[in-house]
């Protein structure tokens, strides 16, 4: 009787948040209906600060009797199918904290979103405004554990978001510490259910027990069998789930999911991508913990940004797609001229980006190197790997440079330009080169962990000139002063015994 007063609920809430779509009378934030197709203005500032200063409460809020769901929740991140039954589960946390080597190195890794709160999927969903009641072992009770409730964490009330019309409501997670055996907790809008835990917390091995929640598809490659898959996604009730591995876990939604025959061959690409890029960047795998990648409407800024978890965009309505690639390895590995797949390797890079090497106009410049080099070595080569590194355009690009003089300002201003130094330093001297370079900055960090070698910009500069010259036993100041990148005279001095290198036909003639 419960499991049908249960699944009349979830019903009862659809019903009821499509009856408020349909009469549209009510522009309350409790009642507000957003979606792809009905957004809320930029223009509407009174609104959306009201809708953010209630989500703010809402989410906040331990009273789990009085949430109820919010109606936009049936757009996104949508609603339970019909017959969904709530189930028990045990979950078994395996929390082991980051090796203390790997904090100098990790801290530097500025655009990873390094320190915010490992997660841990469970399997399971929330109902929209049905509470699910947590047990944890008392001796867990002064730990720092939380709960989550929903993966798009992007507020859209920030960053570029906040000057768009909304698609769907702005923030969407809930999270609540676990203070106490028991914990009840509610979201307006459902999502995944995680547990949540500071990467730095000591060891912890625990049973913690989930209930009301429903079942939502989890493979695990080399857990999960295919016949456990295909149960999952015949008997899945919930509108998201995950595909997970050691190095990454991927939440997409189920209409994507049930198209996923061969999860272990998704994950077996997504391995080699992730250890591509940790290849490059000399950083071992399996990591701390997997890289994080969700699927979502609308999200922060960008059409995907990098950090835990990097957000991809997935919207028809503005012709930003994503999800008939990131699970497919058919297409993955297809040269798109810039498209999703340059999106997926050039956000992943920005995760390995260390910020003792990214001096002022490489932000977006060097963490193409890690797309470039997944091209190389998952796809053979660079062809049409984006528009900005074609042979055309380079040339194009550098003729226009150097015919008005080169310029610092003007260099860091255009991504792809300033991407063309880099590429004529691996076209030099080969991959192995710049995994010797990062390999250097490690072992700097071990050594200096307040990283006072590389505090400036100048600094940064003028460690990519002597680092680099001494690996590949080159005199690279003239080099990178002929691109107009400013390096100081202390520098050049220590690089001028090595025999100074230019690459061919540079700059290009007319």
């Amino acid at each position: 009787m419960k499991k049908v007063l249960f699944a009349m609920g979830c019903l009862f809430s659809v019903l009821l948040a499509q009856k408020s779509s349909a009469q549209q009378i009510d522009t309350t934030p409790e009642n507000i209906m957003i979606s792809p197709q009905k957004p809320l203005s930029v223009r509407d500032t009174s609104l959306r600060m009201a809708i953010l200063k209630w989500s703010d409460k809402v989410l906040k809020s331990d009273d789990y009797k009085n949430i109820q769901a919010q109606p936009s929740f049936i757009n996104f991140p949508g609603a339970v199918k019909e017959g969904a039954v709530k189930i028990e589960k045990i979950y078994h946390l395996n929390h082991q904290p980051i090796d203390n080597r790997l904090i100098p190195i990790v801290s530097h890794l500025g655009y990873s979103g390094a320190w915010n709160n490992n997660l841990y999927s469970t399997g399971l969903y929330a109902v929209a405004g049905k509470p699910i009641e947590v047990i944890i072992p008392k001796e867990l009770t002064d730990k720092n554990i939380s709960i989550q409730i929903g993966s798009h964490s992007d507020n859209l009330g920030t960053w570029v978001a906040g000057t768009q019309d909304w698609r769907r409501m702005p923030r969407v997670v809930k999270v609540e510490k676990l203070k106490k055996k028991i914990t009840n907790i509610a979201s307006p809008f459902g999502g995944l259910v995680y547990i949540s835990v500071s990467p730095k917390e000591q060891a912890i091995q625990a049973d913690i027990k989930i209930k009301n929640a429903i079942a939502a598809p989890l493979f695990q490659l080399g857990k999960t069998t295919d016949q456990q898959w295909f149960k999952q996604l015949k008997d899945n009730k919930a509108p998201w789930g995950e595909l997970a591995s050691n190095r990454i876990i991927i939440t997409l939604p189920d209409s994507v999911l049930q198209r996923v025959v061969h999860p272990d061959s998704v994950m077996d690409l997504w391995n080699l991508i992730i250890g591509a890029e940790m290849d490059l960047a000399q950083i071992d795998t399996p990591f701390y913990r997997p890289q994080r990648m969700v699927v979502d409407e609308h999200i922060g800024g960008g059409f995907m940004h990098s950090g835990y978890p990097i957000m991809v965009h997935h919207s028809p309505t503005k012709h930003m797609y994503s999800e008939d690639i990131i699970a497919n390895p058919e297409k993955l590995l297809i040269p798109t001229k810039g498209g999703a797949n340059w999106g997926f390797f050039h956000e992943i890079g920005h995760n390995m980006q260390n910020f003792d090497w990214v001096f002022g106009g490489t932000t977006e410049v060097s963490n193409n190197l890690f797309s470039l080099y997944c091209f190389d070595r998952l796809m053979g080569g660079q062809d049409d790997a984006h528009s900005g590194v074609s042979s055309e355009n380079t040339q194009k690009m550098m003729k226009k440079y150097f015919a008005k003089g080169a310029d610092y300002t003007k260099w860091k201003a255009d991504p792809f330009l300033g991407l063309i130094l880099f590429r004529q330093l691996q076209e030099g001297f080969g991959w192995e080169s710049f995994k010797t370079f990062f390999k250097g900055y490690h072992d700097l960090a071990a050594k200096y962990p307040n990283h006072a070698y590389a505090r400036t910009d100048q600094q940064k500069r003028d460690l990519w000139v002597i680092n680099f010259s001494r690996i590949v036993g080159r005199n690279l100041a003239p080099f990178f002063e002929k691109w107009g990148i400013p390096i100081s005279e202390d520098a050049k001095q220590k690089v001028v015994a090595f025999p100074v290198w230019m690459p061919y036909n540079f700059p290009p003639a007319d």
